[in-house]
């Protein structure tokens, strides 16, 4: 290796890790460092008044207890939703299977408060198109649904939180060796037999992994609580937190219960753990054994009949209202007598904030997306390629905003950067901010995938040879990594394209976002151009989905015609 070589490689490894160490502790560290501090100092000094409050009186005790309900209620629906839906598609013969994906795949795509804006328009006690029919025109005033309601919260909620227990299901159940399957239908176990007393209990880490997500996720969603709670008086920690910020804003106050906040998912994670490792879940044998799908029967039109329901309950209700109310000039029982596309003509050349929040949108979520797969990448390489001191702590610190909901998040990110003296409240780059230290999870995670199926000898030999860090990293283990880092960009893409939980006490009228654009308007009582926004939002996801999906197979194909 010749000394040029040899100083290349010295000067930019450690510029890159420690730049990405760097990142991580502006990013991750030093805010909630301000916000533990924050929770316990006040211009007098060190205090635990803000917990003191936060923990004895009423509205917020009360907020805290309709969270828990609202997680836990969630949590159970999503299981008994994701789960016989994931059983369906890897182990039975049930007909149509491709349909199930794309019902879990749409419902984990769409944005929780768009979901809760249709249902708001079909069951909201005095315009709701449902309500209203079953009032007026059946005369049954007694089977109307508020949906502005605790069940209503719930409702909106699980369709986006029952994904999490099926893809995780799912990939369980593809992997366990299904010789005890069989060898219990040999002693002449039945099907339902069989699926409870042995399958269940063998992909029950992958099931309570997804039941947690689940629960941490229905916590953490501001938007949907916040139009179907607010109304309702159903406050919920994320809608407390925000309404502290009211002016003159409560920083103390809003720290201590976004801590809150915290301990419950540290406690749900420690539960689970506490439980899993009391029991063995390994299965015997050193491969597994291919599945012989189990025939339903008569019982298959039944399965089939509840995806269905579940397809149309999560998917096809609430677009095809979103659709309904977009077109209409006044929404209710006589819509489609009074058609107009002038909701479109408004969203898109009317209402000003509309063109800028697309393109706010669209540069945040696609620069978030590439930050936290490059950092994610290096944070991952020194997991797993290096002997560093505290890359074990480095790894853990990457995956700690798993747990931390989006207002969390927000909260951290106003209590710091307030501290600094560089102004960044209410810029795109405060967003941006947000945005990576939210989704460096997701890079971290995607690329630490591929980099474990490298054999780490390819790049050792390059070394050997002469090469550089910055040679072998470019040349050798980014292309090799590149469909892992891809993915991984694609996973942040689509929540940061509709988050708003972070975004609603970020943004200010220059840097507002789409998702925050459709939540304002929604505010003000225009229900019609809220419908037609929140399509244009969705058309937009897809539409960047497909691109960066077909630009992803054509590198894809290109890498392959290189190295062939």
């Amino acid at each position: 290796m010749t000394a040029v070589t040899q100083r290349s490689r010295l000067q930019l490894e450690p510029i890159v890790t420690g730049a990405a160490v760097a990142a991580l502790v502006v990013l991750i560290v030093l805010p909630l460092g301000f916000l533990l501090w924050g929770s316990v100092a006040n211009d007098s000094g060190f205090t635990l008044g803000y917990f003191v409050r936060a923990l004895s009186q009423r509205l917020y005790l009360q907020a805290l207890t309709n969270s828990l309900i609202l997680g836990c209620w969630t949590a159970l629906l999503s299981v008994a939703i994701g789960v016989p839906l994931a059983w369906v598609v890897s182990r039975t013969d049930l007909p149509g299977k491709s349909f199930v994906r794309l019902t879990a795949s749409m419902a984990y795509l769409s944005p929780p408060f768009l979901i809760a804006i249709a249902y708001v328009n079909l069951f909201s006690p005095n315009a709701g198109l449902v309500n209203a029919f079953v009032r007026d025109v059946l005369g049954y005033p007694a089977l109307t649904f508020n949906v502005f309601s605790m069940a209503g919260l719930v409702l909106v909620t699980v369709p986006h939180t029952f994904p999490f227990v099926y893809i995780l299901a799912v990939g369980a159940l593809q992997s366990v060796d299904a010789s005890y399957e069989e060898s219990a239908q040999i002693l002449g176990a039945g099907t339902l037999r069989t699926a409870f007393a042995i399958t269940l209990p063998l992909v029950a880490p992958a099931i309570l992994s997804g039941t947690l997500i689940a629960f941490v996720n229905a916590i953490a969603l501001f938007g949907s609580q916040a139009i179907i709670g607010m109304p309702g008086r159903v406050f919920t920690l994320p809608t407390r937190i925000y309404a502290l910020f009211t002016y003159p804003p409560q920083y103390g106050l809003a720290s201590a219960l976004s801590l809150i906040f915290v301990a419950i998912t540290v406690t749900a994670l420690y539960l689970q753990r506490a439980y899993l490792a009391k029991r063995s879940y390994v299965t015997l044998g050193g491969k597994g054994v291919r599945p012989r799908l189990v025939e339903l029967g008569g019982l298959r039109w039944l399965l089939l009949g509840f995806c269905i329901l579940v397809f149309v309950v999560t998917i096809l209700l609430p677009y095809a209202t979103l659709v309904a109310v977009s077109f209409s000039k006044s929404w209710g029982l006589a819509f489609w007598q009074n058609l107009t596309l002038a909701n479109y003509r408004f969203v898109l050349f009317d209402y000003d904030v509309t063109q800028r929040a697309i393109l706010n949108s669209l540069f945040l979520a696609a620069a978030a997306a590439s930050i936290a797969v490059a950092i994610g990448a290096i944070v991952a390489w020194i997991d797993l390629r290096t002997t560093m001191i505290g890359r074990r702590f480095l790894d853990y610190v990457s995956l700690v905003p798993l747990g931390l909901p989006g207002i969390v998040m927000a909260v951290a990110l106003i209590q710091f950067w307030l501290a600094m003296p560089v102004a960044l409240y209410g810029t795109l780059t405060i967003l941006l901010l947000a945005y990576v230290a939210r989704y460096i999870p997701l890079g971290v995670r995607s690329a630490g995938a591929s980099l474990r199926q490298i054999d780490r000898s390819l790049e050792e030999s390059a070394r050997i040879l002469g090469a550089s860090w910055g040679f072998t990293m470019r040349e050798i283990t980014l292309p090799l990594i590149r469909p892992g880092l891809f993915a991984g960009w694609m996973l942040v893409f689509v929540p940061a394209i509709q988050e708003l939980s972070a975004s609603i006490l970020l943004f200010s009228s220059s840097s507002i976002t789409l998702a925050v654009a459709i939540y304002n308007l929604h505010e003000t009582g225009h229900l019609e151009p809220v419908a037609a926004l929140a399509l244009l939002n969705m058309a937009i996801i897809g539409a960047a989905i497909l691109l960066a999906s077909r630009l992803g197979r054509a590198r894809h194909g290109v890498q392959e015609g290189v190295t062939s």
